[in-house]
């Protein structure tokens, strides 16, 4: 979405209004020749922010050294420096939901609550919406600032909905007739594309699992899946990865689906909001005119947000904390609307140079889509502990079985209840 031309010198110069409120404020406002480096992973918002970071960089005297990989790089290069306690990395991105139990148990994050208590109002620190501001914490403790607001939604192609006669399936149960009636209809278009490979499954199960009453879970800390529920759960995913999905989707991730889907391949696609412009985008896809947004069938969504974190080992936690409050800051996240930036702030999606820019309907409904997530998403993307990336491999590679027809549902729920049992009792 393309929001009306602002000037970006007043914006960004209304987001340094939120420099530091430690230290002295003085000489960290003026940079004093400070250096700081910031790891990112090759993400949207990361090429959305770096193109404003000069100006930063001009008004407040600090400069960003950014080094950006690919996302499995960045987390071994941030790992590596964490685990060095090296003072080469100042600021990095970060997927609390993910990583944020060991993280936070291995003390590699700087806590952010009382720097938050004493941001300046320009600030808006209580701005974030619930889901958002959330997922950041640890045990009740804030380790990092959202930059984005994501997760699962069904893309689908008005122009064949229409050809068909088809309504956008509101529950699992019509998700599952929707991809059988499209399979009936045409072998050229494969019904619906999701996520298949074992580590990024999760992300798209969840709202299966969580639509059937089941949390990852129980309240005592044991896994859920031993409830006849998480095999039903189980027995849908699989079923619309293998009879309606395309050929390979055993290793498919967001890559894999919005490259078919964009291609004009499939009539359906499970995936995160944050693919919306790499299916819109008329250089690259050819459905851009025809791409519906609705929330994931079911209402159960998940909602994760990406953040950005301090190293605790920085020597230059003033200045790293200069550049989290401009990179989050109300003035900062208006402007990275314009590069598809869902924003986290309750403010922001509530501005009318957002929401004006919000003029075709495939952009108001992926709004819509995005505030159901804000409101009613589980921030839980999988089972939570610090060992929560191999328990996620533990989900996909059962699951995946299923999907190949190596497994039933209810073996795989049991592998996935014994292999879950041990990791979460020491998480």
């Amino acid at each position: 979405m393309k929001s009306p031309a602002r000037i970006l010198g007043c914006v960004l110069g209304a987001a340094l209004l939120a420099l530091p409120a430690c230290g002295n404020p003085t000489d960290a406002a003026n940079g004093g020749g400070e250096a700081i480096t910031l790891v990112m992973s090759n993400h949207p918002w990361q090429r959305g922010i770096e193109p404003l970071i000069d100006r930063f960089e001009q008004e407040s005297g600090i400069t960003v050294n950014v080094q950006t990989f690919a996302e499995q790089q960045t987390r071994d290069k941030v790992q590596l420096n964490l685990q060095s306690r090296s003072n080469a990395m100042d600021v990095y991105m970060t997927l609390p939901s993910r990583e944020g139990p060991l993280f936070a148990s291995s003390g590699y994050y700087e806590p952010l609550d009382q720097r938050l208590a004493e941001a300046p109002a320009e600030y808006r620190a209580d701005d974030f919406s619930r889901g958002a501001i959330e997922g950041m914490k640890v045990g009740g403790t804030t380790y990092a600032l959202p930059i984005n607001v994501e997760g699962p939604v069904l893309y689908y192609r008005t122009d064949l909905f229409e050809q068909w006669g088809l309504t956008p399936p509101k529950t699992v149960d019509e998700l599952l007739g929707t991809a059988a009636a499209i399979k009936g209809r045409t072998s050229d278009v494969t019904p619906i594309t999701l996520r298949g490979s074992a580590a990024a499954l999760p992300f798209t199960f969840g709202p299966f699992l969580h639509g059937t009453g089941l949390e990852w879970a129980t309240g005592q800390g044991a896994p859920a899946f031993d409830d006849p529920r998480a095999a039903k759960a189980i027995d849908q995913y699989a079923t619309l990865a293998r009879e309606y999905g395309p050929p390979g989707v055993i290793n498919y991730s967001f890559t894999e689906s919005s490259t078919l889907f964009a291609q004009g391949k499939a009539a359906m696609e499970l995936e995160s909001s944050n693919e919306l412009d790499s299916l819109v985008d008329p250089g690259s896809s050819t459905v851009a005119d025809h791409v519906g947004v609705v929330p994931v069938p079911g209402s159960a969504p998940t909602v994760l947000s990406w953040g950005i974190a301090m190293s605790p080992f920085s020597q230059h936690k003033d200045a790293a904390w200069a550049f989290m409050q401009w990179a989050t800051s109300p003035a900062t996240q208006l402007e990275l609307t314009k590069a598809d930036i869902a924003p986290p702030r309750t403010s922001v999606s509530q501005d009318p140079a957002y929401t004006g820019s919000l003029d075709t309907p495939t952009l108001q409904q992926w709004s819509a889509a995005v505030a159901d997530l804000q409101e009613n998403g589980n921030v839980e993307v999988g089972p939570v502990g610090a060992n929560a990336p191999a328990m996620r491999q533990v989900i996909g590679d059962a699951v995946g079985k299923v999907i190949l027809g190596e497994a039933t549902p209810e073996a795989a729920a049991a592998e996935i209840q014994t292999g879950l049992a041990s990791q979460l009792a020491n998480g």
